[in-house]
C-alpha cells in the first residue's frame, strides 16, 4: 500500500521533530552509561567533533587497542574515563566444548586502554551459550553505571552492583529460560533508583507458568531487592526500549513473538510504564496479525511505535497514545531501490519498484535488532541471500541494502552499500553464505566459534550489533567487523548517504556482534580480539 504524502507543512514537519526528539531525551549528559546511551534511545547529540572514518587495519584515526582475554558480546558503558564491559570466560588452549555459563567483568582505562580490574561473575551451568554464536551468548548484556556504581549483568543467571573501582555491592542469581536457543539479546538499563533485567518469575512465585514467560523486573539499584514486575510477558528475543510520555513519565516498549516457539503470547507490542506509582503496569498492548516476530529494537516516540517484522511486508506505525494503528506502510511496493554495480563502480536508482514484480520475486526480510528511529524516519538492514537452482529459488534482498523508511510521507529508500569481500585462504560455501575459517579466532589464535553461522559478513541470520545515532551519523556493525557509516540528514537515500566503510581489523581475521559507544568525540569499539578507541577525522 502506498500512503500519501503528509498533509503537514515543511515548517510543521520541522517543528514536530523538534518536539518529538527533545522529549524523549532523558538525559543530556556526555556519557554513554549503558547499551542505548545516555537517552536510552540509541541516539546522542554532541557538539563535539564525531569520528566517521577509521581503519583499524591500516591504523587511521584509532588512538589505542587493547587485547582482550576472550571473545565477548557486551557493548561498553563509558563515564569520564572509564569503559565497562565483559567477556566469556576464557577458553582452554585446545578446547573439547565450546559451550560455557561463566563470563569476566572489565573495566579499563578510557584514555590508555589499560586494564584497571576485572572479576569472574558465574552463570547457571544449567544456561551454558555457545562461544562466538552469533546469537548472543552468556556475555551480551551490556553493563550499566551511573558513575559511582557499575551494574554487570550474566545472562545465564546472575547480576550484581560494583563500585566503579571494583568493590562488589551486592549479586543475585536467577535461573534464565532453558530448553530452547540461547538467544537473549535484551539489554539492561537503570531509571531512577531502579535497575531493569528481562527473566521468568521465580520458581515459587504463583503466578509463574509451567511453560516459564520472561517478565520486565525492577530491582532496587542499591541493595538488589525487587521492586516490580511488568504485567505482561515479552521475549527475552527483543531489545525493549525506554522513552518518555507526553506527560513526562517514562515507558518500556516491549516485544513477544520470536523463532523457536517462545512461551510468551499473543506476538505483539506491550507499553508499560517504567516509573512512579503505575511502573510495570500495561498501558496498552497491541496485537500482531499474523503472528508475527518481534526480534528486533523495539523503537518509539511520543508520536510512533514501530512494529518491524520479517513476516510482514510492512512496517506498521502505532499512535503511541493509545497503540491504535495509525497506518502500514508498504516497504515491498512503489519503492525506491539505489543499486550498485562492482565491475563499473557506478550507482543506479530506480523509483516506482514493486520488489515482488521482479524476476525472481524478491523478499524484504529485516535484519534482527539493526534497526533505529530518528524520527520521522526507521533504519533497517536488509539480510541478503540469493540461491537458484531446480530445487530452490530464493531471493532475499535488495542485495547489500541499508533502509530508510519516511513514517511522514511513507516513503521507502533501498540504499546497496558497496562491501568488498576479498577472497580469504581455506573459505568454503556454506548453504546460505560463505565461511572464513579464522574469522573466529579471539586475541590468543584460538578458534572458539560453536557454531559455523558464526563464520559468514553478517548479512544473514546472525544477531549484528546494535545500530547508534551520534548527531547525524548513524553507525551500523557488521559479524565481519565492517561498520559503515550513514548521513541521516542526506535528502536523498543514495550514495551521497554513505559517509564510509570503516573497519575492526583485517577482513577474514576480525569478528565484532558489539554495539559502539560515544562519548567526548571518540568512539569505543570492540571485536572478539581488542576494545578499540576511535578518534575524530576532522
Amino acid at each position: 500500500m502506498l500512503i500519501k504524502p503528509h498533509a503537514a507543512s515543511l515548517v510543521q514537519l520541522v517543528a514536530l521533530t523538534i518536539l518529538v526528539v527533545a522529549n524523549n531525551r532523558l538525559d543530556a549528559a556526555p556519557q554513554w552509561p549503558q547499551a542505548a546511551g545516555p537517552n536510552h534511545n540509541w541516539t546522542v547529540e554532541t557538539g563535539d567533533n564525531v569520528p566517521t572514518s577509521w581503519s583499524v587495519e591500516r591504523e587511521e584515526n584509532i588512538l589505542w587497542r587493547t587485547a582482550l582475554p576472550e571473545t565477548g558480546q557486551s557493548g561498553i558503558a563509558v563515564w569520564e574515563d572509564r569503559l565497562f564491559l565483559t567477556t566469556m570466560k576464557p577458553l582452554s588452549a585446545d578446547p573439547k566444548n565450546r559451550k560455557g555459563s561463566d563470563i569476566v567483568i572489565h573495566c579499563f582505562d578510557a584514555n590508555s586502554g589499560k586494564q584497571l580490574w576485572s572479576q569472574p561473575l558465574a552463570g547457571d551451568p544449567k544456561a551454558r551459550s555457545t562461544y562466538a554464536y552469533g546469537f548472543s551468548s552468556s556475555s551480551s548484556p551490556t553493563p550499566v553505571t551511573d558513575g559511582k556504581h557499575v551494574w554487570f549483568y550474566n545472562a545465564s543467571g546472575q547480576m550484581g552492583c560494583w563500585t566503579v573501582d571494583g568493590e562488589e555491592v551486592w549479586t543475585r542469581r536467577w535461573t534464565p529460560t532453558l530448553g530452547r536457543p540461547f538467544n537473549k539479546q535484551f539489554e539492561p538499563f537503570k531509571i531512577g533508583d531502579v535497575v531493569l533485567n528481562v527473566e521468568p518469575l521465580g520458581p515459587d512465585d504463583p503466578k509463574r507458568r509451567e511453560d516459564a514467560w520472561n517478565y520486565l523486573r525492577a530491582f532496587d539499584a542499591q541493595t538488589g531487592e525487587p521492586k516490580w514486575t511488568a504485567s505482561e510477558g515479552l521475549t527475552h528475543y527483543n531489545t525493549p526500549v525506554v522513552g518518555k510520555l507526553p506527560d513526562g513519565g517514562v515507558a518500556i516498549l516491549s516485544g513477544r513473538g520470536a523463532h523457536h516457539d517462545p512461551a510468551e503470547k499473543p506476538a505483539g507490542l506491550t507499553l508499560s510504564y517504567a516509573d512512579g506509582e503505575h511502573a510495570g503496569e500495561t498501558i496498552w498492548n497491541w496485537k500482531s496479525k499474523p503472528n508475527g516476530k518481534a526480534q528486533v529494537t523495539q523503537c518509539w516516540d511520543q508520536k510512533y511505535s514501530y512494529w518491524l517484522d520479517e513476516t510482514l511486508p510492512d512496517l506498521v506505525v502505532l499512535n503511541t497514545a493509545d497503540g491504535s494503528e495509525a497506518k502500514r506502510i508498504s516497504f515491498i511496493k512503489d519503492v525506491v531501490v539505489t543499486s550498485y554495480d562492482e565491475a563499473t563502480k557506478t550507482f543506479t536508482r530506480k523509483t516506482g519498484v514493486n520488489l515482488k514484480e521482479l524476476d525472481p520475486p524478491m523478499r524484504v526480510f529485516p535484519a534482527w535488532h539493526v534497526n533505529i528511529s530518528v524520527y520521522p524516519h526507521v533504519y533497517f538492514q536488509c539480510f541478503s541471500f540469493q540461491v537458484k537452482s531446480e530445487k530452490r529459488n530464493v531471493n532475499i534482498g535488495p542485495r547489500n541494502s541499508l533502509a530508510r523508511v519516511n513514517v511522514e510521507t511513507g516513503k521507502v529508500e533501498y540504499l546497496e552499500i558497496p562491501f568488498p569481500t576479498p577472497k580469504i585462504a581455506g573459505e568454503t560455501t556454506h548453504k546460505d553464505g560463505t565461511l572464513y575459517p579464522e574469522m573466529t579466532n579471539n586475541s590468543r589464535g584460538i578458534d572458539v566459534a560453536g557454531d559455523k553461522r558464526s563464520k559468514r559478513t553478517g548479512w544473514y541470520w546472525c544477531f549484528n550489533g546494535n545500530t547508534i545515532a551520534v548527531n547525524q551519523y548513524l553507525y551500523f556493525t557488521f559479524m565481519c567487523g565492517r561498520v559503515q557509516v550513514i548521513d541521516g540528514s542526506a535528502e536523498t537515500f543514495d550514495e551521497t548517504a554513505l559517509v564510509a566503510l570503516n573497519d575492526l581489523g583485517k577482513f577474514g581475521e576480525t569478528w565484532s556482534v558489539n554495539t559502539p559507544s560515544y562519548s567526548k568525540g571518540k568512539l569505543y569499539h570492540r571485536t572478539m580480539k581488542e576494545l578499540i578507541c576511535i578518534g575524530s577525522d576532522e
